[in-house]
């Protein structure tokens, strides 16, 4: 695998380099999307039990008022902010995917540069080249290591292990960071990276990339303070790509920097769960509007899935919400009984819904290597002997359906409805899209206490 030996500083070097006018039309407006909807997904999720636990833990030991935690109308240091912004906007699983790492780029990079915003006052403009850069960052780096030719272990969570770096190379842009103290802050943060998939169906989920965030943050600063580290973090002997992979290819972090462009195989979530279970949900949801389908009719739900969905979410009867965040059997049962499927449908009254439950019982579900992550084939038995079949082949959320920018304003409004008030929630989207005309970045999270 190739292994290029400056990985490191030719990362730090291009963050460095890189203006706002060095991002294409198509880059810059994917970065907007990026960011309307993992704010959105931060302030629906920001009044979650498991941000309130986190709160309530840390709030005795937090510091100065420095930043805003949203949906909250609190403000609390840059560290802990980050920290707490990032676990709102993970903790409901709605929050963005890289098509083929299947990494979750924006949280911690959003939580780290609006964070560092409020206390260092930068435009909109570069904010929104900070966290591009950032979440460009996470996707090429989470490539680098599990994407063919790369080779790594599916125990480590993706977000976890990289997310932080790709904050501190957003916070690092921020604060304008020469190249050798930006490959300091991407050591830092490299020493501290993360996240291991055994924490799947529990509150330690949405926490790897909250900590991410706060890790990336805080290795921003020290750096520039002066703390030191390897400048050769990722690419030297024991260093993050050699621990992470089994088979690394830094080429995919570092080739074409400016050139090509990861962003733009960032995808968007329409339902609040792992990603490889949206194509069985579209396909429920389609058999249930199309025949009025009655669950009590079922016999039998058959589902071919590519392996990925097995591997990550064959979870038949979940215990609780955060197991049924990757469940397969619960997200297509709760499609079929409910006919939608939305936070609600995550709930423990969903969950433990008797309906739901006898049909998770009745779905069987096989490994199909020739399936792509996006699609399934859906057969449905009923007990008057019909059969409904349904094949998807691009599900909604998927680079060849994406979510248009109109389905992420809704997106957004459903989320933040319950948070804040409903007269702010248009001019707060208006105000994201414009992102890059503000003068002060701050100027946005500032609205939301209001």
């Amino acid at each position: 695998m190739s292994s290029p030996p400056d990985a490191t500083n030719r990362l730090a070097g291009y963050i460095v380099s890189a203006v706002p006018g060095d991002l294409p039309e198509a880059v810059r407006h994917e970065a907007l999307r990026a960011f309307v909807n993992i704010l959105g997904c931060a302030i629906g999720g920001s009044r979650h039990e498991a941000v309130e636990i986190a709160w309530r833990a840390l709030m005795p030991f937090a510091g100065a008022s420095q930043a805003t935690l949203i949906g909250r109308e609190t403000r609390t240091d840059l560290l802990t902010a980050s920290l707490i912004n990032a676990l709102s906007a993970s903790v409901y699983t709605y929050d963005d995917t890289h098509a083929e790492a299947i990494v979750h780029p924006s949280a911690p990079v959003m939580a780290a540069v609006l964070a560092l915003a409020e206390r260092h006052p930068v435009s909109g403009r570069d904010l929104l080249l900070a966290f591009a850069l950032g979440v460009e960052t996470v996707c090429r780096l989470s490539k680098a290591v599990s994407v063919p030719p790369a080779r790594g272990s599916i125990a480590w969570s993706q977000s976890g292990i990289t997310g932080g770096i790709g904050a501190a190379v957003a916070a690092g842009k921020l604060l304008q960071l020469d190249t050798p103290t930006l490959c300091r802050a991407i050591g830092i943060a490299a020493s501290q990276a993360a996240g291991i998939r055994v924490m799947h169906g529990s509150m330690c989920t949405p926490m790897m990339p909250a900590q991410a965030a706060q890790a990336g943050l805080r290795a921003a600063l020290l750096a520039q303070a002066g703390l030191t580290s390897s400048q050769r973090s990722l690419e030297g002997r024991h260093g993050f790509a050699e621990c992470f992979a089994e088979q690394p290819d830094l080429s995919l972090l570092v080739d074409q920097l400016g050139e090509r462009f990861e962003i733009l195989s960032n995808t968007y979530k329409p339902y609040p769960c792992g990603i490889v279970i949206h194509p069985m949900i579209d396909g429920c949801l389609q058999l249930s509007a199309e025949h009025a389908l009655d669950h009590r009719q079922v016999e039998q739900i058959r589902i071919a899935a590519n392996p990925a969905a097995l591997a990550l979410t064959d979870r038949r009867h979940p215990k609780g919400e955060f197991e049924a965040h990757v469940s397969l059997q619960h997200w297509t049962a709760a499609a079929i009984v409910r006919g939608q499927a939305g936070v609600a449908e995550c709930s423990d009254a969903c969950i433990d819904d008797p309906d739901v439950a006898s049909l998770r019982d009745r779905i069987m579900a096989t490994a199909d290597p020739t399936i792509a992550p996006d699609a399934t084939d859906i057969t449905v038995l009923l007990r008057n002997g019909a059969t409904l079949v349904r094949q998807v082949r691009h599900c909604i959320g998927s680079l060849d359906r994406p979510m248009t920018d109109r389905e992420l304003e809704v997106k957004f409004t459903r989320l933040a409805g319950g948070t804040i008030d409903a007269n702010r929630i248009q001019p707060l989207i208006r105000d994201c899209w414009q992102l890059d005309r503000l003068g002060n970045a701050a100027e946005l999270i500032r609205a939301l206490d209001r």
